[in-house]
């Protein structure tokens, strides 16, 4: 019997590196520009102990991302709308507009959670689903970001040429009314705090911060400007990082704290400051 008990505890060891059991990550909130209406994401998908300790704990596989748009009632959440999606989805990659009823979300390439493997969708009430891009190995996404107004979509995307290396780069503002797309060419972008992008709070203006100078699309062209928001961390007025906090409370209604504060306009880049 002493020697039956290690073969067991071995076998029982070897079972549970074979099977897949299900498990979710911690759902996360997404405000829309509504303090009454936001998005809940939540992210299921299959693991099972993994043989090779550079995989992690563990090997994951199969995953979903269930987005939930609920109401806050006096008597507790009401669910309005959801989509599934099959893939993974982050947080701050996921958008919702009561004006232009619309879903803005990046989701990923299946078993390569967080990588910038992703595909934008914008899931408008009317007129049906969009993707961008149409063949997703074709460009990355560095950055996207809805305009307060909801009318617009920016995207700062890439070619990828080999591991960590990337070429064509380009601003993409994709309107919602006729899913036409404005390119222009960057020279240069990266996921480092000194690059990113900042809506102005009526959505027809765009900032794009670069280590030496900022940018700005007009509406039809893209100029170098001496006036700008001293905050590009967080690129537009709603969304996950819009507010201080974001939680689920009594009745499951969603609980937000502060809202963050409208940018300054300042002329000193130096003065840009990490706004969460």
């Amino acid at each position: 019997m002493k020697f039956l008990l290690p073969i067991l505890a071995l076998s029982l060891f070897g079972c549970s590196q074979m099977i897949w059991r299900h498990a979710q990550l911690p759902q996360e909130v997404s405000p829309s520009n509504d303090p009454n209406f936001n998005l809940i994401l939540t992210v299921e998908y299959e693991e099972k102990d993994s043989w090779n300790p550079m995989n992690g704990t563990t090997d994951k596989r199969n995953y979903k991302s269930k987005i939930e748009l609920v109401k806050n009632t006096p008597t507790g959440r009401k669910s309005v709308k959801e989509w599934t999606l099959p893939s993974w989805s982050l947080g701050d990659g996921i958008f919702y507009h009561t004006d232009s009823s619309t879903l803005f979300v990046l989701y990923g390439k299946d078993d390569e959670y967080g990588t910038l493997n992703q595909t934008l969708s914008l899931y408008p009430e009317t007129g049906g689903a969009f993707s961008y891009p149409a063949i997703p190995e074709n460009r990355i996404i560095f950055q996207m970001a809805p305009s307060p107004n909801g009318n617009l979509v920016a995207l700062v995307t890439a070619n990828p040429k080999k591991e960590g290396e990337f070429s064509e780069f380009e601003l993409n503002i994709i309107q919602l009314s006729d899913k036409k797309i404005q390119s222009f060419p960057i020279n240069f972008w990266t996921a480092l705090p000194l690059y990113g992008i900042r809506w102005a709070e009526d959505g027809k203006k765009l900032y794009l911060r670069t280590p030496d100078r900022i940018l700005l699309w007009t509406g039809s062209e893209i100029i170098e400007t001496k006036s700008f928001p001293d905050c590009f961390t967080v690129p537009t007025n709603f969304g996950k990082w819009a507010y201080e906090s974001a939680s689920l409370g009594e009745g499951g209604n969603v609980v937000l704290g502060k809202k963050l504060p409208t940018p300054r306009q300042i002329s000193n880049i130096d003065q840009i400051k990490l706004c969460r």
